[in-house]
């Protein structure tokens, strides 16, 4: 863990200390932090831990479609030409409609009860596609599936931006989203074992969508038992401890988890440029990750491998989109700041798209997917990390992550569409696509990195005057409060 040390000590501006002294006379003593530290690594096992198995079945249940293609799922229910793809993008409307409805949802029924609740849905929908025959009856699962994962994510970014303080989002965020690359690692090598099920129930590829659906249902059920809405909720921790952490978000003002949405703010916020061009790194690293959730294996498979060799080769692209998002977690350390790390993660995705366009060798190629899902992946870990540092409070947090969510759904549309099948085997289209998108990536890191620098230096020269102020009306400037910071 970086530095985690100095963030449970660390001590930011407290924009809330005086107004709550009452609810913080219970906290124990702890002048090292050990107590908070430890307190915090019992919310990495349980909570983070959770949620991020939660998101690995997630990985797997988008990327059993690709798997189904190399098994044979074209052939049999009489796809040809572009259905694949629109089946494969298919998902992206009804996921993008009914995401705010699933916030809202969440918000009103707690995180517990809602995330487990949609991956018991989700799971039910993979299982029902085992029993599609035609395109039709898989474009009617896929929609209700990308209404049933809506949820998913954000809620998942908003429980962390809620359980930790700013300084730890990124790594835990990075931690969240290093379980689509290892979904990449285990599905392929899973699918590849199933297909040997010689059952004639189902065909192989339909005892894939069964079985990874049955696996996503039963552990929805587990996750009830294992989740709480806020760390004041939390069967594990201590009663000391919910109070050291009490006070840690206290301070970092991010406590307001429990406080309304503002909603001027929220219109505040809606024209704030930078959200955007945060969230456009999502966007621009998602390219480069449904390549490899979904396409990799069709790719590989185009090359001259099998079926069953072809998904089992997805584990290498997987272990290294494994190994980037992890390292995320340290770039801004090792490089000094977000900005630096997201230039270098897009570095690497625009050598590997240069050479999956200028070669046809099939040891080079995978090389380059595995660079490609190193740099994507990382990108994956630093973008939402960065923009959640940033936000400051629960309705820039809703904001920026309901934004974040969005740009990364349409970034997974387009890329349902730049690998058709009359590009196959070189697929000079979707490669170009990638390109395209490393570059973007590095434009828009850029101009967000030029924006916090003039904020920043803004609020050091010239600071808004709070002295006039009740403590919810500072509460509630949120970003603008003259102590915050932005996260370069």
């Amino acid at each position: 863990m970086s530095d985690e040390k100095t963030q449970a000590d660390s001590v930011e501006p407290s924009f809330t200390a005086d107004s709550s002294k009452e609810a913080m006379s219970d906290v124990p003593a702890d002048p090292s932090g050990k107590k908070l530290r430890w307190a915090f690594r019992k919310v990495d096992v349980t909570l983070l831990f959770v949620v991020f198995i939660s998101n690995v079945l997630n990985s797997m249940d988008r990327a059993n479609l690709g798997m189904a293609k190399v098994a044979g799922l074209e052939k049999d229910t009489g796809m040809t030409g572009s259905d694949f793809n629109v089946v494969a993008s298919i998902m992206y409307p009804s996921y993008l409609v009914c995401m705010l409805p699933s916030n809202l949802a969440l918000r009103k029924f707690g995180a517990r009860f809602w995330l487990s609740f949609i991956t018991v849905i989700w799971g039910l929908i993979n299982m029902c596609m085992a029993f599609a025959k035609n395109r039709t009856d898989f474009i009617l699962c896929r929609l209700f599936l990308g209404a049933a994962e809506s949820g998913a994510t954000p809620g998942a970014l908003m429980l962390i931006t809620l359980w930790y303080p700013r300084k730890m989002v990124t790594s835990r965020v990075a931690l969240f989203y290093s379980a689509f690359a290892a979904g990449a690692i285990i599905g392929g090598p899973i699918a590849s074992g199933i297909m040997k099920i010689t059952n004639p129930r189902f065909k192989s590829w339909e005892w894939i969508f069964f079985i990874e659906g049955l696996v996503t249902a039963g552990f929805g059920l587990i996750m009830f038992f294992l989740l709480a809405d806020y760390p004041d909720k939390s069967w594990l921790l201590k009663k000391g401890e919910k109070a050291l952490m009490r006070q840690r978000m206290a301070e970092d003002q991010a406590e307001g988890g429990h406080r309304a949405v503002n909603m001027k703010r929220l219109w505040d916020h809606a024209r704030d440029p930078l959200v955007y061009f945060q969230a456009l790194i999502l966007f621009s690293a998602n390219f480069g990750v449904n390549t490899i959730l979904t396409f990799a294996t069709i790719i590989v498979n185009q090359l001259g491998y099998s079926p069953s060799a072809s998904q089992a080769m997805q584990a290498a692209p997987g272990i290294c989109g494994f190994i980037g998002i992890l390292l995320s977690r340290y770039y801004p350390k090792w490089l000094r700041n977000h900005f630096f790390s997201s230039i270098f993660c897009s570095t690497w995705v625009i050598v590997a798209s240069v050479i999956l366009l200028a070669t046809a060798n099939n040891g080079a190629r995978i090389f380059a997917l595995c660079l490609l899902s190193f740099g994507c992946f990382g990108n994956v870990g630093l973008g939402p990390g960065w923009l959640m540092s940033n936000v400051g409070g629960p309705t820039r947090a809703a904001f920026g992550g309901a934004i974040n969510v969005i740009l990364g759904g349409l970034g997974g549309l387009c890329t349902s569409y730049i690998y058709r099948n009359k590009d196959a085997p070189r697929y000079m289209f979707g490669h170009g696509m990638n390109l395209f998108a490393g570059l973007l990536s590095m434009v828009v890191a850029t101009i967000s990195y030029v924006i916090i620098l003039r904020r920043n230096k803004k609020k050091e020269t010239n600071p808004i005057d709070i002295s006039h102020m009740s403590e919810d009306e500072k509460i509630d400037l949120e970003s603008d409060h003259p102590n915050f910071r932005y996260v370069e």
